[in-house]
């Protein structure tokens, strides 16, 4: 039993470290990468595609600066953590832009069952007498993905690699080390004490069941906020993308076998970066979690409200069609256009409304969803868009 606790606590650390992991290469991302100085002994990454212009500038000043996108920038750091600490992390693909970062056979396994669907992969590992704990996810090919990778043939929505970290169980021993020396000082103590009589023998038995009690207490309490840490986004209170992402095929199931309607909703805020450009990336936040909570106030409880990374947000809405998941949509567009954010003014969003059909699985919902929204956005922004088919 400890030790399927102490895996399940392991499983839950690595997934906030890969959480943490995606949140600073989406911030990364979002700004188009990062120039940072060579004068410390960064070397400019050489696998950049030619069509990649200014990887290296000078400033007015004679400084060099290299380009450090998203990729780059979490192999650096992951280097950096291996020295300082036990833990490590990497990302790899099939189809690496660098040599070192090919797949090995656990990679290529968890890659090949990310194509298929999956969310996660994670095993037990030993290697030189040490056991690992080793859990990966998918990375999805997204716009600002496209500059250095389109040339070997991603495109939006596709699995393009994964990332991984490895954590050694050791670094869990103390505490189980703990619970085990405290069950044989236990047994031992009943031992004693049963000689010595039948109520000695009771009052240490209900000590050492009150100190288990407490102790079991306190794994149910840290496997609860480690798992609210993977599953919510911690700017808006909503879920985050993998909790979406897992609670989506379980719906999609539910939905072919009762043949429910069902009907989910692509959103964006319009212009957001010339939010965060003009008044700051705090009041961006503001304009975030504000239209969280408008939204949150106007679906039903029972619909799934997440938020998918940066402006883009996505509600799976029970038992509706398009043309009512349409009318929610735009219900939703309303209040938020007549909505007065402080500082801001108006703030507009997209949206893309799908209709679940019986041969949809997640990935072609989604897509349906986000090419609605595109539409919406070409069409002129501050609309809604229905896809049925």
């Amino acid at each position: 039993m400890h030790q399927q606790e102490t895996k399940t606590i392991a499983l839950n650390v690595a997934r906030a470290y890969i959480e943490k992991d995606i949140l600073y290469r989406n911030w990364n991302a979002f700004h188009g990468g990062l120039y940072i100085a060579t004068d410390m002994g960064l070397v400019p990454n050489p696998f950049y595609p030619p069509s990649l212009e200014e990887r290296d500038v000078t400033t007015p000043s004679g400084r060099q600066l290299t380009l450090v996108n998203p990729a780059y920038m979490t192999r650096q750091i992951y280097e950096f953590a291996q020295k300082e600490h036990k833990v490590s992390g990497r990302i790899s693909s099939l189809k690496p832009l660098r040599p070192e970062n090919k797949a090995d056979a656990w990679e290529t396994t968890a890659l090949q069952l990310f194509e298929r669907g999956h969310q996660e992969f994670s095993s037990l590992e030993s290697e030189e007498d040490i056991r690992y704990v080793r859990l990966m996810q998918p990375l999805v090919t997204e716009e600002s993905c496209l500059p250095c990778h389109i040339h070997q043939g991603y495109k939006t929505g596709d699995i393009r690699g994964g990332i991984s970290i490895r954590l050694p169980m050791r670094i869990f021993d103390p505490a189980t080390g703990k619970q085990v020396a405290l069950l044989w000082a236990g047994h031992g103590a009943m031992w004693v004490l049963g000689l010595a009589g039948l109520y000695a023998g009771y009052t240490g038995l209900r000590r050492r069941t009150e100190e288990r009690d407490l102790a079991t207490e306190e794994l149910q309490r840290l496997n609860a906020v480690l798992e609210n840490l993977a599953t919510t986004d911690s700017l808006t209170g909503l879920f985050n993308r993998r909790k979406f992402l897992e609670l989506l095929p379980a719906n999609i199931l539910e939905a072919k076998r009762y043949g429910m309607p069902l009907a989910l909703i692509f959103f964006d805020i319009d212009h957001f970066k010339r939010i965060n450009d003009t008044y700051g990336h705090e009041t961006g936040d503001y304009v975030l979690q504000e239209l969280a909570r408008i939204v949150t106030g106007t679906i039903r409880q029972t619909d799934i409200f997440a938020r998918l990374g940066g402006e883009e947000f996505v509600i799976l809405v029970h038992n509706n069609d398009a043309r009512s998941g349409g009318v929610l949509a735009e219900k939703i567009r309303f209040r938020v256009e007549q909505h007065d954010f402080p500082q801001v003014g108006t703030v507009t969003c997209s949206f893309g409304v799908a209709q679940f059909c019986p041969d949809d699985i997640a990935e072609t919902l989604i897509k349906r969803a986000d090419d609605a929204m595109y539409a919406a956005k070409q069409s002129g922004r501050n609309r809604v868009e229905i896809r049925c088919d």
